[in-house]
């Protein structure tokens, strides 16, 4: 439950949406305005919601109501888009992915990644545009997924380290540079990797860290990153702790990082594969929206937890804003207005929300 003031802590304040296409989305805000990518087996669906001043809570005021979507609504595909300076990469049900504006002109194939395996995006070194994906790579031990890396029209290269494998993937911009974190969850143990790429005429990687190893992982199990402007950076992980706990693991990330980085637990009320989380940094504030279980029995209701992240890096739950049995791929982004938007996806559609989180 909420730590600190129980349904008073966060309010909605617009939503839930209901979106045009049944498909994780990728959130970003431009001026008074929030762009929603959707992935339309391969082409982007972009709708954008303006981002108006927050009314102030009075008693008065009608509580948000759901908005059904305008017209029909579109499977879609279970990956996210992702966004990279002002192109969006959509992969589609083969593993191609498509590089396109975000109005989705001028299409072109420029990576081909595992079926069905997340894909990232981030601007490096302000216009350049740079490119995460999983692909099947044969060697001495057999066929192993790896992580890779394309920026602009340069030739992909290789993240992860021979010996060592991605499962999933995820692009955060840190200054000029980007920071890679890719997980490795295998039958026996998962690692977390961390590695800065810079740009000086073209893609240089740095150091991989292994900044954290845990138990067995979900193949399906992605982490966050929380890189401010300034201070140490987070990534989120949530996995099993032992035996008999899951939870959300948070990793600090120095500059530089560091092997074997510090770690704090937030624990969930029972174990969720693959869990959901996401990050958004506004004013210098961390803020974290995850799905757990409501409680600890078989089968527990699904809910949306918005929470932030302490300078000690701890996870200070806020509220919980949204329940679904089966709720997945949680997408968090800030507006210049202090007010978070929060998408979702469950058995129902794909939703939007904004939230106000005190």
């Amino acid at each position: 439950m909420p730590s600190d003031g129980g349904a008073t802590a966060c309010r909605v304040v617009r939503g839930p949406i209901e979106l045009p296409v049944r498909s994780p989305a990728a959130l970003a805000v431009r001026g008074d305005s929030v762009d929603v990518v959707l992935n339309d087996d391969g082409k982007p669906r972009t709708s954008s919601f303006a981002t108006t001043p927050v009314p102030s809570a009075s008693a008065s005021m009608p509580p948000a109501a759901r908005e059904p979507v305008e017209g029909p609504t579109s499977p879609g595909y279970p990956v996210a888009c992702a966004l990279s300076a002002d192109r969006v990469f959509c992969a589609d049900r083969t593993g191609a992915v498509h590089r396109t504006t975000r109005e989705g002109g001028g299409d072109r194939l420029v990576a081909s990644s595992r079926t069905g395996s997340r894909i990232a995006g981030a601007a490096l070194g302000g216009n350049h545009t740079a490119l995460g994906y999983l692909a099947s790579r044969q060697t001495s031990e057999g066929w192993v997924s790896e992580a890779w890396l394309a920026v602009d029209d340069e030739a992909p290269v290789r993240l992860s380290e021979d010996g060592a494998g991605a499962t999933s993937l995820v692009l955060a911009p840190r200054k000029a540079s980007v920071v890679a974190l890719a997980v490795d969850a295998r039958a026996a143990l998962t690692a977390l990797h961390v590695r800065p790429v810079t740009f000086e005429g073209h893609a240089l990687l740095g150091e991989d860290s292994v900044v954290f190893v845990g138990g067995p992982g979900d193949h399906r199990t992605a982490g966050a990153l929380a890189l401010p402007p300034s201070g140490p950076g987070w990534a989120l992980l949530p996995i099993a702790k032992d035996m008999a706990s899951f939870g959300m693991a948070l990793v600090r990330l120095d500059e530089p990082v560091h092997v074997d980085e510090p770690v704090v637990w937030s624990m969930y009320p029972n174990g969720l594969d693959p869990a959901a989380v996401a990050t958004a940094t506004e004013a210098g504030r961390i803020w974290v929206a995850r799905v757990r279980p409501q409680g600890p029995e078989p089968g527990s209701t699904r809910v949306l937890e918005m929470g932030s992240i302490t300078p000690e890096g701890t996870f200070a739950a806020r509220d919980v804003v949204a329940s679904s049995s089966k709720m997945t791929d949680v997408a968090l982004a800030a507006d210049a207005h202090g007010a978070l938007w929060a998408a979702w996806v469950d058995a129902a559609g794909s939703w939007l929300e904004r939230v106000v989180c005190r």
